[in-house]
């Protein structure tokens, strides 16, 4: 009963929000910079790589090459896709430009990072080819954790 009591008078402890491994990953619709959107559909059958980032983040930077050398690596096996925060179409499509990412870029206003649970960034997301979360990364990723968690992703093993 006490329990109870102290769950009513200080509200009782809310669902994990974001991205959560072993669960579905959150259905999300993107701006393209350039028009068009992406959603998690778009991406039907492949494992995907999401990375979370801002052009003025300075470890979204610093962890950009790995994700660089990670896609070439990758990009016959798995699908990934850049997030960038809050930024606009114009922001975000010269940081990708002038960083030369290879892989495609979307725009979030907010929801997606809502939704995500992308409270700060970098954050990187591994979901499997059923569209389930098999990890969620939060802060700069080094090269032996994500190339770890890639190869276990592109295995079909987890993430």
């Amino acid at each position: 009963m006490l329990t109870l009591c102290a769950a009513i008078a200080y509200g009782a402890p809310a669902a994990p929000k974001g991205a959560v491994a072993g669960k579905p990953a959150p259905r999300f619709v993107l701006e393209r910079p350039n028009g068009g959107e992406y959603t998690l559909e778009s991406f039907a059958g492949r494992a995907l790589v999401v990375n979370v980032f801002a052009s003025w983040c300075p470890p979204c930077r610093h962890e950009l090459p790995r994700l660089e050398r990670a896609y070439e690596r990758y990009k016959g096996r798995l699908a990934f896709l850049g997030v960038d925060e809050q930024e606009g179409a114009v922001t975000a499509a010269a940081f990708a430009k002038r960083m030369r990412v290879p892989y495609p870029i979307a725009l979030d206003d907010g929801p997606f990072a809502a939704e995500y649970g992308a409270a700060a960034i970098p954050q990187t997301v591994f979901i499997d080819a059923r569209g389930v979360v098999r990890a969620v990364w939060r802060g700069e990723i080094s090269s032996e954790e994500l190339e770890r968690r890639l190869e276990k992703l592109a295995t079909g093993k987890g993430a």
